[in-house]
């Protein structure tokens, strides 16, 4: 008897699924579906600024843990890490809801305008 595959929705591993549904959504079976075919469900792309933000914080965190171990980095490379990770710290707070004071949104500014110098030297 083959096993039957298990939805990483109920597996209760922290940051592999951002599914928004519930169990008693009507739509919940066709989302089983997809993140059983695809790895995650339309309901991800709702608001999908907040799952990215959600997916990338702990990994960006984890980051400069390890960058800041191994790597000989400046001053300027650790400080646009961690602008980007509170950017979308930002992002994600309130469950994407993007009701910042104007500090906030210069900081998410910043930060987004960073993100293509950071994200090609994401690595260690």
């Amino acid at each position: 008897m083959k096993n039957k595959p298990v939805d990483i929705k109920y597996l209760n591993i922290p940051n592999i699924c951002f599914s928004l549904t519930e169990k008693n959504n009507e739509r919940e079976e066709k989302f089983i579906k997809q993140r059983m075919e695809r790895g995650f469900d339309d309901s991800e792309t709702w608001g999908l600024d907040h799952t990215i933000a959600s997916f990338i914080i702990p990994r960006l965190e984890r980051y400069q843990e390890l960058a800041n171990e191994r790597l000989d980095r400046d001053k300027e490379q650790v400080q646009d890490v961690d602008t980007l990770l509170e950017a979308m710290k930002l992002i994600e707070k309130d469950g994407g809801i993007h009701d910042w004071n104007k500090k906030e949104e210069e900081t998410v500014m910043k930060g987004l305008a960073l993100f293509p110098k950071v994200l090609l030297q994401l690595w260690w």
